[in-house]
């Protein structure tokens, strides 16, 4: 996936912070909104045989996400869990090996877990969606860039000048 330059467009990062509204919808949103599902089974758009990667804070992973360049509306399957701060990115089976190793990063492996997914056009607090995957492919973000832009992320926090 090829790093983009910094544009004015709306990123990531953008998603971040909820307005009162969508906290709301969110929020109370129904039980029918999520659900818990096996991490590598097939589930409303995504096919079976995923994995996930859950990154801490919810922030540097959208940033990592803006590093990236990944576009907003390109069907990746990525997940806000609001109360836990965290961002679920679903990946390939077998590719969670290179962000397993960060700190602040958990590989959530095919038959050893469970994760709360959205159903219906957002989901919940819990479980919201941030781009929801498109029906007819399947769509992952590649896990070395996406440990390489974690690092350029945590840099770039840390004062330390590396442009993504």
């Amino acid at each position: 996936m090829a790093k983009s330059q910094n544009t004015a467009q709306p990123g990531w990062a953008a998603l971040l912070d909820l307005d009162a509204d969508m906290y709301e919808r969110l929020r109370y949103a129904g039980r029918s909104a999520t659900d818990l599902v096996a991490v590598g089974q097939a589930w409303d758009t995504v096919p079976e045989g995923w994995e996930a990667l859950a990154i801490a804070p919810l922030a540097r992973g959208l940033a990592a996400l803006d590093c990236l360049g990944v576009p907003l509306d390109a069907g990746f399957p990525v997940i806000a869990d609001h109360s836990r701060s965290e961002l679920i990115v679903l990946v390939e089976a077998g590719a969670t090996g290179p962000l397993g190793e960060l700190q602040g990063v958990r590989a959530l492996r095919a038959g050893t877990t469970f994760l709360l997914v959205p159903f219906g056009p957002q989901g919940a607090y819990h479980a919201a969606w941030l781009s929801r995957p498109t029906p007819c492919m399947a769509r992952y973000v590649d896990p070395v860039a996406l440990r390489d832009a974690v690092l350029v992320a945590e840099a770039e926090r840390a004062g330390h000048s590396r442009a993504c």
